[in-house]
């Protein structure tokens, strides 16, 4: 399986995740105590329907976004390997003494893992051209979704504005969450065939 199709198939696999947020599924097991905790999982979402269904579909996001984010990372690190002049490391001559022949994947690797999500965009945009610009800019903003989520406790800011105002907990749908999939797909698509 190559890293398309890889990237693919988990993404599907997330779309039987989303299902599990349905409020029907909710209303079989919001009594189950699976771990024996003395919490009931209606208990342990504030008895709230929609506290349950946005964890279900903020986790999905994210690790549909992972998923997303090493594919890219794999086909930068393949076209550097293809393209080593683009490749903007620098290395030992001891470096290159000891890696010999495996010396450009090894760098292109290095790089590829090393760049943060904005700067693989950039390269993206740099060097595989004819990619749709509103994918892009789409990908974008569902990695600034992302951050917020991981690293401002599920709270907007102000990069989220005007579909989030400053400071307001983000909630997603299910059917946001597949479209920003969606996207994704078509923005691996476009790499693919480019790479």
């Amino acid at each position: 399986m190559n890293d398309f199709d890889y990237l693919v198939n988990q993404l599907n696999l997330l779309i039987g995740f989303l299902d599990v947020s349905d409020e029907q599924v909710y209303n079989q097991i919001k009594q189950h105590d699976r771990f024996n905790m003395g919490l009931t999982i209606e208990q342990l979402y504030d008895n709230q329907y929609a506290n349950y269904s946005n964890h279900i579909t903020t986790s999905a996001l994210l690790l549909g976004f992972s998923h997303f984010e090493d594919f890219m990372t794999k086909c930068i690190a393949k076209y550097l390997t293809n393209n080593p002049d683009k490749n903007d490391f620098k290395v030992t001559l001891k470096t290159i003494k000891e890696k010999g022949d495996s010396l450009t994947s090894l760098l292109a690797e290095e790089q590829s893992r090393q760049l943060k999500f904005s700067e693989k965009i950039k390269f993206i945009e740099k060097h595989l051209k004819g990619i749709t610009p509103q994918i892009l800019v789409d990908i974008k903003f569902v990695n600034d979704i992302r951050n917020c989520l991981m690293h401002n406790n599920g709270l907007a800011d102000n990069r989220l504005i005007p579909k989030y105002q400053d400071g307001q907990k983000i909630v997603l749908s299910t059917g946001e969450v597949n479209g920003y999939g969606l996207q994704a797909r078509q923005l691996a698509k476009e790499i693919w065939e480019r790479i």
